[in-house]
């Protein structure tokens, strides 16, 4: 079997469909999911550690593709940097590939612009009536008052007074002119110097990067674990060939389930980018023959058969020796009754 979700654009953000393919006529369409960084399965009340059957909102089979439509209480707990396993009854169990999904909490959420209650009007001021000016008569002078002194006479301004010219006033002021320009000359003389006759020291070449520096992915900080480091890489620009160098060294013998987890989720991205080593890698993690660690990536002997075609397809001469070895593997399986390896072998081409 093979297995993928993606969004659901005709019923927006938190919606998605899994489809899977090779399921036989499937009646009852209750599926359980379970995370491959923990091992725990998804129920309604998020990832626990008891197995929980899960029912779609709507589902069809055409008799080979078998179709569930499901809502945010699933698509809002996927990470597309984890990996999963989905379980139907009676048809088996697959990983499922998680492809562009769109989480409902993007677009909800409270409005930003919420209006302000308007301004209460100003209430006019009561018109008052203009106070009335009232002007003091003089008092009459008293019978027995002196006579008004007579008006000053008009004070007549006298002419500025001339400052006297110093003896030799007009040579110092040639003498500050002529220190003026000679001042302007020497600034001029500087700038052509700068400008023109100066020799600008060049900038050193930036050094080109050796091949080494170029094939070789950047190393994880001390204190980054494995998980960390590849999904930083996810994070960056993820060139195909920068993940294939992060993940080939933790594909070795010893190697732990996150060294492993961390290898798959750096293969898997470069192979979906087309890099024919990272596919064939990838098969090994599903290939029951490989004896190389998994991790938590389950055995599945059809993602296997995928992924060593493709890398066949792009030139990679090992794919076609393993693709032997796994289909005498399945036919080892269907004969002791394994309805998985005989779905495969019947649609194997």
């Amino acid at each position: 079997m093979r297995a993928t979700i993606t969004a659901d654009p005709s019923r927006g953000p938190g919606y998605g469909i899994i489809e899977i393919h090779d399921t036989g006529n499937v009646s009852a369409p209750a599926f359980v999911l379970r995370r491959g960084s923990d091992g725990k399965t998804l129920s309604s009340g998020g990832w626990q550690e008891s197995e929980t059957a899960l029912t779609p909102d709507a589902w069809d089979n055409d008799g080979g593709s078998l179709r569930l439509a499901v809502g945010p209480a699933v698509v809002d707990e996927m990470d597309n940097l984890d990996a999963y396993r989905i379980s139907l009854p009676g048809a088996g169990a697959c990983v499922l590939v998680v492809q562009n999904l769109a989480y409902s909490h993007i677009s909800g959420g409270q409005g930003v612009g919420v209006y302000a209650p308007p301004p209460e009007p100003l209430q006019a001021m009561p018109e008052t009536e203009p106070a009335m000016e009232t002007v003091e008569e003089p008092e009459p002078a008293p019978e027995d008052s002196p006579e008004p002194l007579p008006a000053p006479a008009p004070v007549v301004a006298e002419p500025p007074l001339q400052m006297a010219r110093e003896p030799g006033g007009e040579k110092s002021g040639k003498g500050g002119l002529l220190t003026g320009i000679v001042l302007l000359v020497l600034l001029a003389g500087v700038a052509v110097w700068w400008f023109v006759l100066r020799t600008p020291e060049k900038p050193p070449l930036p050094s080109a990067p050796t091949a080494a520096q170029n094939q070789t992915a950047p190393a994880a900080s001390a204190n980054q674990s494995p998980l960390a480091a590849a999904r930083e890489q996810l994070r960056g620009e993820a060139r195909p060939e920068m993940s294939l160098a992060l993940a080939k060294p933790m594909r070795k013998a010893g190697a732990g389930a996150e060294e492993s987890d961390a290898a798959f989720l750096l293969l898997e991205d470069a192979a979906q980018k087309g890099n024919a080593e990272a596919m064939l890698l990838v098969g090994q993690f599903y290939d029951p023959v490989s004896s190389l660690p998994r991790g938590s990536i389950p055995v599945d002997m059809g993602q296997a058969k995928h992924w060593y075609k493709q890398a066949g397809q792009k030139g990679q001469a090992e794919a076609a020796e393993a693709l032997d070895a796994l289909r005498a593997h399945a036919r080892a399986e269907a004969d002791k009754g394994n309805i998985e390896a005989r779905n495969l072998l019947q649609n194997w081409n």
